[in-house]
């Protein structure tokens, strides 16, 4: 068995850490994780695929409003999670008792459970991982690819961006069936940036907001402080930006 890790409230391998952080790189968005993996038994209507290695759940609501996000955005996580290597579906309160959610199973991860196991091969057979047995109603594009293969293709994903790799970048988002022209400017300058920080540059800024706050300086004042963490690539992506249109 994979190490296990303590990772935002829920208990996961490396691996599929490793892939949530390619997912949220893709979407340009950060994820809330609600459930993780290696909890036989506690998860009860996952039917066990949580009980091993590779299994997450990720929240579709705000975290600060609880409002749904929209369907676009939705689609997004769950895209993103496809492209790089998770069988993911969104799940709905109309399915079963849960919230609304993108279960996402890590293709390939050797600590899968059997009940996750059978979600794979359901995904991989066009069907929507639960005991209906429905049709899978999301985009077929990536069945079949397996984080080891994205990440072959994307080798500098964890790296300061390029003006080439932020084209690749648009590129992507904007051949996710959903993720509409008007979403992506829906979600402004602050998506864009945000997007193409490593992890390190993310945690930095997070801290400086923090410390603003905790200083007992006002919102404004954090979020400049957050600001002039991510500066260094604010003219590039302005440009950038508007050369996307």
């Amino acid at each position: 068995m994979q190490t296990i890790i303590r990772y935002r409230g829920v208990r996961l391998n490396q691996r599929t850490i490793n892939m949530i952080e390619a997912a949220e790189f893709v979407s340009g968005l950060t994820f809330v994780l609600t459930q993780g993996s290696y909890n036989p038994g506690g998860v009860g209507a996952s039917a066990g695929t949580h009980d091993g290695g590779g299994a997450v759940d990720i929240s579709l609501k705000d975290a600060k409003s609880g409002e749904l996000f929209p369907k676009v955005r939705r689609e997004r996580i769950r895209n993103a999670a496809r492209q790089v290597g998770f069988a993911a579906w969104i799940r709905d309160p109309s399915q079963a008792d849960w919230p609304w959610h993108t279960h996402a199973i890590a293709v390939g991860d050797p600590d899968l459970s059997p009940s996750a196991r059978d979600q794979v091969t359901d995904y991989r057979n066009g069907l929507n991982g639960l005991a209906s047995n429905g049709r899978d109603d999301g985009p077929r594009t990536w069945v079949g690819v397996t984080f080891e293969q994205w990440e072959k293709a994307h080798p500098l994903w964890r790296e300061p961006f390029t003006a080439a790799q932020y084209d690749a970048l648009m590129k992507e988002i904007k051949t996710q069936g959903s993720a509409t022209r008007q979403e992506i400017r829906g979600q402004s300058f602050w998506m864009l940036r945000y997007a193409t920080q490593t992890v390190d540059e993310r945690a930095a800024a997070h801290k400086a907001f923090d410390d603003a706050i905790a200083a007992g300086q006002t919102l404004e004042q954090a979020t400049a402080a957050l600001t002039a963490v991510l500066a260094p690539l604010n003219a590039f992506l302005a440009e950038a930006a508007k050369k996307n249109g």
